[in-house]
């Protein structure tokens, strides 16, 4: 279930990470901060909940590397998509 949820976590991410990439303006971009931070902050909270994310789940976890390794995986995704949205974040010189 706790890989369901992180999909489930992830696309929200993404999407929301999408919504702000096609905000035109930066009052468009102001209105969704809120919304923004919120998906950030369920990402925040997941990556706690990790099991790898603490190296004191390492014992409990040396049975059964498959899953292990899913988790770690999934743990850089997530991290991938946190720095995306926190770039979201930066005024960005780009948006003209």
């Amino acid at each position: 279930a706790k890989m369901e949820k992180m999909d489930a976590q992830m696309k929200t991410m993404q999407a929301m990470h999408e919504k702000m990439m096609n905000a035109k303006s930066p009052e468009e971009r102001s209105k969704l901060m809120p919304e923004h931070m919120s998906a950030m902050q369920g990402g925040m909270a997941m990556m706690g909940e990790m099991p790898g994310a603490g190296m004191g789940d390492m014992p409990a976890m040396a049975g059964d590397m498959d899953a292990h390794h899913k988790m770690m995986a999934m743990h850089m995704k997530m991290m991938r998509s946190m720095m995306a949205m926190m770039m979201d974040r930066m005024p960005s010189a780009t948006s003209k």
